[in-house]
């Protein structure tokens, strides 16, 4: 087993979530921190006289006199599972709106540990953001036609590696770990889908509110260290169908992510109140061993699909994807990492 480390830099908001949603009666914001309740432990804290008048609220059936006894009895370092930082935009909106109870601020979580509830980056969100730039390199050297259909686009992926069913795909024997993030790396953002109109960008209606990760863009660096494991007893008796190696993921990586960073700042923000944002990460400096990577929600339908090979097409094909992007407060890109490689 050979094993290289990678430094990684967050170098713009970042989101991995679960894809559930948690409500305003599962947390409290209080000044710009958002507590993320327990109510297991919550009801277990209380007195013999604190439980008699939760059950009479909870009898009436009113949820906003019920939000409200929450708060004012919640104990934030005993009744709670875990916090994070909130943007003074969120918080701002929250006390707005937490007597209404229509109140509908839902948050997208960071995927965490369950039990630990820590923060974590999966290494299979490291990893498919590395496949996807190999297939891409790989599929525009082989001369290989474009897929016709939905079917053959399913097969075109084992066709580039050359692997039969998933026995023999060659990223089987690559293993990247898990990293856990400190609790002080996220922080609760509005995420704003902007589209390029009259060569200005202009906020469309969708509001999405998620708890993302700090960044050096935003002005609070966030690295970590995980590992990439290469498995030489798979790759070199030929089981697996193709040899992937460090160089190979290095070089590819370099290539597609640049190239998409490149394209989508003369796309949607050049000239834009983005641009300064969009330099700077364009101007991030890279090595022989170090290249840039896009991983988790928001990423870009080019950053997730291959050069050349794939043109998706969203429901109904009434519009072409790739027409908007997301950007956290709008302003910041998303999913942007620096990695190099070294050992």
């Amino acid at each position: 087993m050979k094993t290289f480390k990678l430094q990684c830099e967050i170098l713009s908001p970042l989101h991995i979530g679960t894809g559930k949603e948690i409500e305003p009666f599962d947390y409290i914001i209080t000044g710009e921190r958002l507590y993320r309740l327990s109510f297991e432990r919550f009801v277990t804290d209380m007195t013999e006289s604190e439980r008699l008048a939760f059950e009479g609220v909870l009898d009436k059936g009113n949820l906003l006199a019920t939000r409200k006894f929450v708060e004012k009895h919640i104990n934030v370092e005993r009744n709670t599972l875990y916090s994070s930082e909130v943007s003074p935009q969120i918080s701002s909106l929250y006390h707005t709106k937490k007597g209404d109870i229509q109140n509908q601020l839902l948050i997208f979580p960071f995927i965490r540990i369950e039990g630990d509830y820590v923060p974590i980056v999966p290494g299979s969100s490291i990893k498919g953001a590395v496949r996807t730039a190999v297939i891409s390199k790989l599929a525009n050297s082989s001369g290989l036609p474009k897929p016709k259909d939905f079917r053959e686009e399913n097969e075109f992926e084992s066709i580039v590696l050359g692997y039969k069913d998933g026995k023999d795909d060659p990223f089987r024997g690559i293993k990247i770990r898990d990293k856990i993030l400190g609790n002080d790396s996220t922080i609760i953002r509005e995420i704003r889908n902007v589209s390029k109109k009259d060569g200005r960008l202009q906020s469309n209606d969708m509001q999405i509110i998620c708890e993302v990760s700090h960044s050096s863009l935003t002005g609070k660096t966030v690295e970590f260290e995980t590992e990439v494991s290469f498995d030489d007893a798979l790759f070199s008796t030929r089981f697996l169908s193709k040899t992937l190696t460090r160089e190979l993921i290095t070089e590819s990586c370099t290539n597609f992510y640049k190239d998409k960073m490149e394209k989508e700042h003369e796309k949607f923000y050049k000239n834009s109140e983005v641009e300064k944002c969009s330099i700077q990460l364009l101007n991030t400096p890279l090595d022989e061993n170090s290249f840039m990577l896009r991983i988790g929600r928001f990423s870009g339908v080019e950053s997730v699909t291959l050069d050349n090979y794939r043109n998706p097409k969203p429901p109904g094909n009434k519009t072409a994807w790739g027409t908007s992007r997301n950007l956290a407060e709008g302003r910041y890109p998303m999913g942007w990492l620096k990695v190099t490689v070294s050992g």
